[in-house]
């Protein structure tokens, strides 16, 4: 019975003259055993900080080179570069990914944890980079090179921007990526519920059940908060996460948790060609399919610790810079391309534009997010004074 509490995770009390359980050899080599017989904090799975960049990095290829007009090569990218030109079509997918990595992430750190405690840390973790990143594209809106058609950006749009709650209040992003924060936020509103409740595995299994069958009914309802609020198109890759990082804190695949992502598989190809053509991706699925199969297969090696030892220095730095290169990549970057093709010419304009973002996306980490994260820790947060 011991050995079933610390792999669910339910803390239920146990008599003081109960034996304690032997750890599992898997749980003890990955550090999620404790000796007080619970789990200890996991340590950092530094291969997901590579893998975010390379989900970033797709994206900013989509952004650059994907299109088929000539914005913002002035010239279109499939004669500048056609072969790059059609894999940079698939960077799209870089999305799918970060939705899934995100079910595995969010899992993994509210574990234990307080809902006010979950939502601190979310708080940290999104907004210092995102405020920055908002003011800075619409800086470079304003006073930067105007690419043809462009709104302008108001500075009332841009105070609503802060929020990050400008799709529901029906103003535009200062920048279109910002979507994917909405869509990220509801995921954490509806996980939540599961916080609130206390983590463990039962429930975690039973929340993924549930809101699968709650995104295929949602459609149907007639109830457009319903439909908002589980967000179907995108439902089943945040279930693959998560269910993922129940076999991760398992330390093996359970019949249910297989169970969990066959269904959001099978909801994913379901909800694939609406994906594509509601996001304007008009490309063969069969590709795509087989591509967000190796993210399952990838996501699958990294919750059973295959590949824990892949511990290279620079993957720490990967994870701090995804976040703030996704944010500013195509605000700025665009511009600049616009800008600045010609003289420069295609390649050497590519490769000095995505490393100028790159620097921008460091930059931003170091003197935004290092700095300014414990200030707002200690505001919202503030240490309990000692008692007498």
């Amino acid at each position: 019975m011991s050995d079933k509490l610390v792999l669910t995770g339910d803390r239920v009390p146990e008599p003081a003259e109960a034996p304690q359980a032997a750890p599992d050899p898997v749980r003890r080599r990955r550090g999620l055993w404790s000796r007080s017989g619970g789990s200890a904090r996991a340590p950092r799975i530094a291969v997901l900080d590579g893998l975010r960049l390379l989900a970033a990095l797709s994206v900013v290829l989509f952004h650059y080179l994907a299109g088929s007009g000539t914005i913002p090569w002035q010239r279109t990218a499939v004669r500048l570069f056609p072969g790059l030109h059609r894999v940079a079509e698939f960077g799209w997918l870089g999305v799918v990914f970060f939705f899934m990595i995100s079910g595995f992430v969010i899992c993994m750190s509210a574990w234990g944890k307080s809902l006010q405690q979950f939502w601190q840390g979310r708080i940290l973790r999104l907004f210092p980079l995102y405020w920055a990143a908002v003011l800075l594209s619409s800086v470079a809106a304003r006073l930067g090179p105007r690419i043809p058609g462009e709104p302008r950006v108001t500075v009332g749009q841009m105070l609503t921007n802060l929020t990050m709650l400008q799709e529901p209040l029906g103003v535009n992003s200062v920048d279109n990526v910002y979507w994917t924060l909405w869509v990220e936020l509801r995921f954490y509103l509806i996980f939540s519920l599961i916080v609130l409740l206390g983590t463990g595995y039962r429930r975690v299994a039973t929340f993924c059940w549930l809101w699968a069958l709650g995104s295929v009914l949602a459609p149907a309802s007639g109830i457009p908060l319903l439909d908002q609020l589980l967000v179907p198109r995108w439902a089943p890759f945040f279930i693959a996460g998560t269910a993922f990082y129940l076999i991760r804190r398992a330390g093996r695949i359970e019949g249910e948790t297989l169970g969990i992502l066959a269904l959001s598989w099978l909801l994913m190809q379901h909800r694939l060609p609406a994906i594509m053509e509601g996001e304007g991706h008009g490309i063969n699925w069969k590709i795509c399919l087989a591509a967000i199969t190796v993210m399952y297969l990838l996501m699958g090696l990294i919750a059973l610790g295959k590949l824990d030892r892949i511990q290279w220095r620079w993957l720490p730095v990967a994870g701090a810079i995804s976040y703030p290169l996704y944010l500013v990549h195509q605000s700025l970057g665009v511009r600049a391309i616009w800008r600045w093709n010609q003289q420069w010419g295609p390649w050497p304009t590519l490769l000095g534009v995505i490393t100028g973002v790159a620097l921008t996306a460091w930059l931003l980490h170091r003197l935004v997010e290092r700095p300014l994260v414990p200030l707002l820790r200690r505001l919202i947060a503030p240490a309990t004074p000692p008692s007498r």
